[in-house]
């Protein structure tokens, strides 16, 4: 009996296959890690310390899962990280569900897997806490229902689909983009008498009902996520153009894995073996033809490519079975494999710092742009990990050259959430009040009682602050050559006389971007 649960055929079974990659991706998520908290985990971490049903750009339902492993696990890297890593490997485990639905057997696991598991994009989303890696497992867990209902599942699976888009919503609302996608796949194909079904319009009425509570907290606090969307898309997003948009998308799942994920496009679009799955391949390029209309970040269509993976690795199978190309059975996972596991120090914080500032230069990844922000000597994934325990030294040295009667009522004022952020999670060590900011939910919580009498500012121009203060006094620098362009150098000034209640003067720093 023991010997036998270690055969080769045991070993090498598919159901063995998936545990493999899934204790692959669970490693490359969770062990080892280098540098700091990012930029978002440091926001998500005061979210999770005031959890509501929504705030300005997030759903709350991340901020919500995170308050919860923080009240189990405290605050870590581990804590932060372990819910991602776990996303992250069931989806793995659901694209192996999508090949053997799709007919595919070992070969076409290995290879799907393989793209999954060592895509750029997913292992960048894995290793930090934001809502990016729920959204990926909220894309994967609904095209994994479309897939179960297109090969012939029961009504009833809408409802299942329903209640997924439903907490996709409340995840990340872009998550909209697939499920017009997905409805517009159906019109255009043979399968649009899904769209007639009642548990098709009842599965998107209980999406609606779940996805009502943020609705409505939107409305209480005058629908600010209007204003913050407006201004994202406006000036920060990198205006890509179509081509670049579809660059990054080839750079971004491993160049070499874009020969099965095109494949699996053109296997939904065009084979009659894959003539149920037809809708698929329509979705994928609406939302395609969404993201490079709107502009939208070159990540936002990365989830889609879960299903195109698993069915271009059953094409190529199926392909594989003719004599002369036997070859393609392992030799595309085995060149994938080899360059993702090349590119893992790129996207993934594992190697010395030294190095990564070395050898950056070769990366592919330098040269894609998410937003307009000026980059340093690290890609932004990477920037935004550093500086921020200084950073709230930097405002504690200052803090404490105060009198201890300004002390009692100082308040410190930062430019953005990052900056917020830092002085939130790291500011307990010196004693450092909760920072205040304009900053998107910053804003919405207020100056938090403050009367502005004395005022640490970092982050903020000395020309809006002389308009607001009688007396501005620089008392402190913040330097870190390797953060983002912007705040590699920043001046910490302490504010008196202010010409206004700070709550008066609250709208002037208001931040909605």
């Amino acid at each position: 009996m023991g010997l036998k649960a270690f055969s080769k055929d045991v070993l090498l079974s598919e159901k063995a296959i998936v545990i493999y990659f899934i204790l692959i991706k669970l490693i490359l998520c969770l062990y080892p890690f280098e540098y700091g908290y990012f930029r978002d985990e440091l926001y998500y971490i005061a979210l999770s310390d005031n959890v509501d049903f929504g705030y300005v750009d997030v759903p709350p339902i991340v901020p919500f899962l995170l308050a919860g492993v923080r009240s189990v696990l405290g605050t870590s890297f581990f804590s932060l990280h372990l819910l991602p890593a776990l996303s992250g490997a069931l989806v793995v485990w659901l694209v192996a569900l999508m090949v053997k639905k799709m007919g595919g057997s070992r070969g076409a696991m290995v290879l799907a897997l393989t793209c999954v598991t060592l895509a750029p994009v997913y292992l960048c989303f894995e290793n930090m806490y934001t809502y990016d890696v729920f959204d990926k497992l909220c894309w994967t867990l609904m095209l994994y229902v479309v897939v179960l209902l297109l090969k012939g599942g029961e009504g009833k699976y809408w409802i299942y689909f329903g209640i997924i888009a439903g907490i996709g919503l409340m995840t990340k609302i872009t998550i909209a983009f697939l499920g017009f996608g997905i409805l517009s796949g159906l019109l255009m194909s043979s399968q649009r008498k899904h769209v007639l079904s009642r548990q098709f319009w009842l599965g998107g009425l209980i999406a609606l009902v779940v996805f009502s509570p943020y609705i409505l907290w939107e409305v209480r606090q005058g629908l600010p996520s209007l204003e913050y969307y407006g201004n994202y898309a406006a000036g920060k997003t990198w205006p890509a153009t179509p081509l670049e948009f579809i660059k990054n998308q080839i750079v971004m799942m491993n160049f070499l894995a874009f020969g099965v994920w095109f494949w699996g496009l053109c296997y939904f679009l065009f084979s009659r073996r894959a003539k149920e799955f037809r809708a698929l391949g329509y979705a994928y390029i609406v939302v395609l033809a969404v993201c490079m209309i709107l502009k939208l970040k070159f990540y936002l269509l990365a989830p889609f490519y879960t299903v195109l993976f698993a069915g271009g690795a059953v094409a190529i199978e199926e392909f594989s079975r003719r004599p002369k190309f036997a070859f393609l059975t392992k030799a595309p996972a085995a060149a994938i494999l080899l360059l993702g596991l090349v590119h893992v120090p790129f996207v993934r914080p594992v190697a010395p710092i030294d190095f990564l500032i070395e050898h950056s230069g070769m990366s592919v990844y330098m040269g894609i742009r998410g937003e307009r922000c000026k980059l340093g000597r690290l890609h932004q994934h990477f920037a935004d990990r550093f500086g921020w325990e200084e950073m709230a030294a930097s405002v504690a040295k200052a803090y404490w050259k105060l009198s201890a009667q300004e002390r009692a009522k100082a308040c410190v004022l930062a430019g953005n959430y990052g900056e917020a952020g830092a002085i939130w999670v790291f500011g307990e060590r010196w004693n450092l009040p909760r920072p205040v900011s304009g900053h998107l939910q910053y804003f919405i919580w207020g100056p938090r009682g403050y009367s502005g009498e004395v005022v640490i500012s970092i982050g903020i121009s000395l020309q809006t602050l002389e308009d607001h203060f009688g007396s501005v006094k620089r008392l402190s620098s913040h330097r870190c050559l390797l953060a983002m362009g912007h705040e590699r150098v920043l001046s910490v000034y302490v504010c008196r006389d202010p010409k206004e209640p700070l709550e008066e003067m609250w709208p002037c720093f208001k931040n909605m971007d």
